[in-house]
């Protein structure tokens, strides 16, 4: 279940501990557990455990920092490689595009007019226009018979081809010209008409020096034109199936290898890994401090986890049984009608005391304690308790209930999901499941469970994409209807941060894949609009209202339902 959170309201934290302890009847066994503990454990050694496990836990800190900046390191520079290769790839596909549309041209021309001096000029006007091309010529068995360089290429005999291709086109690569003695040639033939090319020129101005570049076959292994140092190893190294990265030790360099759209020929680029240690050095300057706070943080809260985990699950099982749970309920508006077309359904928790405990500390101990399934039933109790009327007043309305990993698993799901439609009436599409990308982890009980609420009619969403264990997989293997944009990165929506575009890219990710949309947390008029523009239709946040409790949500909605009270839905079909 997702740790709702509600910005700028000020929130008393108080530990589960100090709610156990208030009933001393109830934690008899706690007791005479803590008190066994604290007669087995000396102060000294207690603390002498404790000092060990945060220094351990600094140390593995500082280890794992290292390797995440080493790793980091390698992303990055990898990312350096792949851009470069890319951009050499996209470069070779240019010059394919240009031979394909010569033998378009061409192909029409008679072979007894093909040299012709208007088809001559002609070949002369595509050489000058065309991007990376050196010449064009007609070719006759495997002689050049003319060209738009007649006093270089015509009557040259180019002897066998390296390699023909499916579609007929031939190749001749390493072509030598006595007027060039320093440049190699690459021709590429089909029909009798050629475009000649000088594969060096692919490598022009391409980003760091240090960084070795080159083109090769990936049957041949035949390099046909590099920058810089490249290993005849790596070549034979590469299959030509998919993009392959590798760090040769001998020589101490990263390389990248990747191929073109036809899998013929592929590009290799290499980088000294003294650029990757110095991108290195820069990371674990961040991340050490970084890690050894975490670390010690972490450490802490084991240490405090160890003493209170026993006192977490009794004080949440207490308070379900006294009912100190409740729901509150934020709307989902739709941004152009400015309507209320659902509700999300936040759980919780005031003691009797009035102590009020934030979700970010009961959902986490309720998952760990293994009670929040007991959590999860007491929020399917409550909906149909609060929203019965809503359910039969409005058609098109409909509420979100937030479950967890634990809940796909446990099997108890799908009849809190069929007890709830029974109980209140509701439609199927009245009920939308939003899980978050924890609950995606075990691919086949999550597969599973999500076909059968979706055989109810009820939809499901993935909550809080992005922030936690992304996967475009999700998106496209599970039968999804909604992904909510997580608050984080829509607090950048407008911004120079650095997140400021990853809402958008989830935007047009969701779009592609059909999928509705909810931004959360939206606060100010400004993000509504940039989303808006965006294609975004639903939102949920401060700017529209906080979460209320049910009558003043009864309130709310009648206020702000005029679309829905008809049965008319502002929303696209789910």
């Amino acid at each position: 279940m997702r740790v709702q959170r509600e910005m700028h309201r000020p929130v008393m934290q108080h530990t589960l501990r100090a709610v156990a302890d208030r009933d001393d009847n109830d934690d008899k066994k706690e007791a005479c557990m803590d008190d066994a503990l604290k007669k087995g454990w000396n102060k000294n050694v207690v603390t002498g455990t404790m000092t060990l496990l945060m220094i351990a836990t600094a140390c593995i800190s500082i280890f794992l920092s290292v390797m995440i900046a080493h790793n980091q390191a390698i992303v990055k520079e990898t990312k350096h490689l792949r851009d470069m290769t890319q951009d050499v790839l996209m470069r070779m596909n240019s010059t394919r595009a240009q031979f394909t549309e010569i033998v378009q041209v061409f192909s029409a021309v008679a072979e007894k007019d093909a040299c012709l001096p208007p088809h001559i000029k002609r070949m002369q006007t595509f050489s000058i226009n065309g991007l990376f091309l050196q010449g064009v010529a007609h070719i006759r068995g495997n002689r050049i018979a003319c060209s738009s360089i007649s006093e270089v290429f015509d009557g040259m005999a180019l002897g066998e081809p390296l390699r023909t291709e499916a579609d007929g086109t031939r190749v001749w690569a390493n072509i030598q010209i006595a007027d060039w003695p320093n440049q190699r040639l690459v021709m590429l033939e089909r029909a009798g008409w050629a475009a000649i090319f000088i594969p060096s020129h692919a490598l022009q101005a391409l980003g760091s020096a240090e960084i070795s570049v080159g083109v090769f076959g990936i049957q041949s292994h035949q390099l046909y034109t590099a920058r810089g140092d490249i290993n005849p190893l790596w070549i034979k190294r590469y299959n030509g199936e998919q993009a392959l990265t590798f760090i040769d030790k001998t020589r101490h360099m990263l390389v990248y290898i990747a191929p073109n759209a036809l899998h013929l020929s592929a590009v290799v680029a290499a980088i000294p890994l003294k650029d990757i240690n110095d991108d290195m050095v820069a990371f674990i300057q961040i991340l050490i401090p970084l890690s050894l706070i975490v670390g010690l943080l972490l450490g802490g809260v084991v240490v405090y986890m160890q003493r209170t985990r026993y006192s977490t699950k009794s004080a949440i099982l207490r308070g379900l049984a006294k009912h100190e749970f409740y729901l509150e309920y934020q709307p989902i508006m739709h941004l152009q009608s400015r309507t209320c077309i659902g509700a999300e359904a936040l759980i919780r928790w005031k003691t009797a005391d009035n102590t009020f405990i934030s979700p970010d500390i009961f959902i986490p101990a309720a998952e760990v304690a293994g009670v929040i399934c007991q959590i999860t039933q007491r929020v399917f109790e409550l909906v149909s308790r609060d929203m019965q009327q809503a359910f039969n007043t409005h058609p098109s309305f409909y509420v979100g209930i937030n479950i967890s990993s634990h809940d796909i698993r446990s099997g108890a799901l799908l009849t809190l999901i069929q007890r709830l439609i029974t109980s209140t009436g509701a439609q199927g599409q009245q009920i939308l499941i939003e899980v978050t990308e924890r609950g995606f982890l075990d691919d086949d009980d999550a597969l599973s469970t999500i076909k059968q609420i979706r055989d109810y009619g009820v939809r499901v969403a993935i909550d809080d994409f992005g922030t936690g264990y992304s996967s475009l997989a999700y998106l496209t293997k599970f039968q999804l209807d909604y992904l909510k944009i997580d608050k984080t990165f829509v607090d950048s929506v407008g911004t120079d941060a650095v997140t400021s575009h990853v809402a958008f890219h989830i935007i047009e990710m969701a779009k592609t894949l059909s999928l509705n949309m909810v931004a959360e947390g939206v606060e100010t008029t400004h993000q509504a609009d940039i989303l808006q523009a965006r294609g975004v239709h639903y939102v949920q946040g401060w700017l529209f209202s906080k979460s209320l409790k049910p009558k003043a949500f009864y309130r709310y909605l009648e206020n702000h339902a005029s679309l829905s009270a008809t049965g008319e839905d502002p929303a696209p079909p789910a």
